[in-house]
């Protein structure tokens, strides 16, 4: 095992060394065989970007393969300064190229700039270590400070031509190769190889010594980086340098009439320039691109937040007259089962209506749920608590053939949400879990703590402390367009009367109103997780009471004004079983009309929050300057901003949703009647 992995460690290295030994005896060619130095250096380039690539487990490839090319041509000493020089030079490059952090696919318009000041530092350490080399061989320089700024300028036009071919090929985002845009690259090449001809003068009708022909390279690429991105215009400078690297260095070219070392200057200015204007039109384009990407998103998210928005209005609308009607079954279904005996055969066609009715109130809470319009009574809980509780309901659930693991590893798992609800999240999630193994598999549920900053949760979410829930599978998983829709509601893969499509939203919006956060990570197969993030509380968990069988009475006198006439009657003559004296009203006006009769004496108003005339909170506003001991207790079947702007949510005003049954009711009534005065 030892042997196989430094083999597999050593091939790389002896990959680099080949590649640049290659690319230094290919540059080094035309200009040996011409008796003249090569303007440019790529095999330089080639170190930078293995290293940065590939990290510094290829420091030995780059060093052996500078030392081998540079032993062939000068002595053992110099070689070794050289690959030295090369080897710093890399390692420089790659250090402040990371902490500048710059991006490989170099979209951004920073990008090219980082890589041009980033590698003309790193190649001022090979210019110094290169004129060591020349001095140790015994090579005099005739212009030392000349000899220098050319080795400079030759590893810093090398270092960046040959790492934006490579990072951008290796990184950038794939093209979508269709038929126009080969045809588009094709006739660009040739266009290429047409200016090609034209600046360095081969053809006898076009001179070469005309300079000017030279920039006609520009528009080419600042055309090649709009439409092929970073990876096109760094090909083209990269083809145009490979064709005047060996132009330059046999002494022809459109810049040969001058001395050679003001040639080369020339050639370098010449395409660094191109390079530096082909990858900012790139880089300027990809930023663009990019803007309209997040553009585009946002308006996506727009729209689906209107479309939201619009369909929980409706929602809303629908709900409130559904609450109504279901209230009124609920409370008669429930008297008529208190009034038959436990024998009678009635009593089961009974119990399925009051079922039939529960399943409707809850399909419209997960209606209101997932969009966020629902009113939660929260509570401060213990998830790890919450966990123990539902555990035995989700073994049923799952079956034998899921093994179930509840890890409750969170140390503080106290947070504020409805218990009722967050129950409805988890047995959502375990549930599509049990859906996503079909023939089996592991599902844990877990608890933990964890710490988010600003930029690992959405921007509406606060940092800080929270519970972390976490349901996984190893099920079949989704793929990424499936994991784009799973919280839209009615969205569902389940085969047609398997699955409403309303439970993960339903989840989504409790936890969003929650304060929360949920992610989900999924490949297909390779399972799924849900991550629920929860801010933590630092109040105590809520104690709950014992639960009687029996439903509580009183005796006190209740003003009921409700304006929906199945609601009222339902109400009174639950009120009047239970003991209570009961004086109603059907709107707030006769409300206000009863409580200002001085022969009457109320001990609380049953009141519903939105009325024809007048709202609930003015009505009891009005009764209390009148009465001050009276107390209030609210319901509606509203559901969203329209309860909430009248502040019965508030602290200290007691609250019952509808659809309620007869127990809510009894029991609710006897905390509001039975709280001490200073509470």
């Amino acid at each position: 095992m030892v042997g196989v992995s430094a083999g597999t460690h050593r091939r790389p290295d002896v990959a680099v060394a080949v590649i640049y030994w290659v690319i230094a005896e290919l540059t080094l060619l035309p200009a040996t065989s011409a008796g003249r130095v090569t303007p440019m250096w790529p095999a330089a380039g080639v170190a930078v970007a293995a290293m940065l690539l590939r990290g510094r487990g290829l420091i030995p490839g780059i060093a052996a393969g500078a030392f081998i090319t540079t032993s062939l041509h000068m002595s053992i000493p110099a070689a070794f300064a050289i690959a030295l020089g090369i080897v710093l030079e890399a390692l420089n490059d790659v250090r402040l190229l990371q902490r500048f952090e710059f991006d490989e696919r170099l979209e951004r318009v920073r990008d090219p700039l980082i890589l041009s000041a980033v590698s003309l530092v790193g190649a001022a350490v090979a210019g110094v270590l290169g004129m060591l080399a020349i001095v140790v061989n015994g090579t005099a320089a005739p212009e030392p400070l000349v000899a220098f700024v050319l080795w400079w300028m030759r590893d810093w036009i090398g270092v960046q031509l040959v790492v934006a071919l490579v990072a951008t090929w290796a990184r950038s985002r794939r093209l979508d190769w269709t038929w126009p845009r080969l045809a588009e690259a094709i006739a660009l090449l040739f266009v290429l190889a047409l200016l090609s001809q034209l600046m360095f003068g081969l053809w006898s009708i076009f001179p070469g010594q005309n300079v000017p022909m030279a920039f006609l390279l520009f528009p080419v690429v600042g055309y090649t980086g709009l439409r092929f991105g970073p990876s096109g215009a760094a090909t083209v400078v990269a083809i145009v340098a490979a064709f005047a690297l060996p132009i330059a260095a046999l002494g022809l070219g459109p810049f040969a009439q001058f001395p050679i070392g003001v040639t080369q200057f020339l050639l370098h200015t010449f395409l660094l320039f191109g390079w530096l204007s082909g990858q900012t039109l790139a880089a300027l384009m990809s930023e663009r691109e990019e803007a309209l990407r997040r553009h585009m998103a946002l308006e996506e998210q727009l729209r689906h937040s209107q479309k939201m928005e619009a369909v929980g209005r409706l929602v809303g609308g629908i709900a409130h007259d559904f609450n109504n009607l279901l209230t009124a079954i609920l409370g008669y279904t429930e008297m008529v089962m208190v009034s038959l005996e436990p024998g009678d055969p009635r009593r089961g066609d009974t119990e399925e209506i009051a079922r039939a009715a529960m399943r409707a109130a809850d399909l419209t809470r997960q209606m209101l749920a997932f969009s966020r319009k629902q009113v939660l009574q929260p509570e401060v809980i213990d998830l790890n608590v919450t966990l123990s509780k539902v555990e035995p309901m989700l073994r049923r659930v799952i079956g034998e053939d899921i093994v179930m693991t509840i890890a409750a590893k969170a140390t503080a798992a106290l947070v504020r949400v409805d218990p009722g609800q967050i129950e409805q999240v988890i047995m959502n999630l375990v549930v599509n879990a049990r859906d996503a193994m079909p023939r089996g598999g592991r599902l844990t549920v877990e608890t933990s703590d964890v710490r988010l900053d600003a930029s690992a949760l959405p921007p509406d979410t606060k940092p800080g402390m929270y519970a972390l829930l976490a349901v996984s599978d190893t099920g079949v998983g989704m793929p990424a367009d499936v994991r784009a829709r799973i919280f839209e509601p009615y969205f569902t893969t389940k085969d047609i009367g398997k699955g409403t499509g309303l439970g993960l939203s339903t989840a989504h919006g409790i936890i969003r109103q929650s304060d929360g956060h949920i992610q989900v990570y999924s490949e297909p197969g390779l399972g799924t997780t849900f991550r629920i993030y929860l801010p933590r509380s630092e109040a105590a968990a809520t104690v709950e009471a014992p639960v009687d069988e029996n439903m509580p009475r009183g005796t006190e006198h209740i003003l009921l004004v409700e304006d929906d006439p199945s609601v009222r009657r339902m109400s009174r003559e639950i009120l009047e079983r239970l003991g209570y004296s009961i004086t109603e009203a059907a709107s707030g006006r006769a409300g206000l009309a009863l409580g200002s009769d001085d022969t009457r004496h109320f001990d609380l108003a049953f009141c519903d929050v939105i009325l024809g005339d007048i709202s609930g909170p003015a009505v009891y506003e009005a009764l209390r300057a009148l009465r001050p001991s009276v107390r209030v207790l609210y319901m509606s079947g509203y559901v969203d901003e329209a309860i909430v702007r009248t502040g019965v949510l508030d602290e200290g005003h007691p609250f019952l949703q509808k659809p309620f049954t007869p127990r809510d009711l009894a029991v609710k009534l006897r905390e509001v009647l039975d709280r001490k005065e200073d509470e």
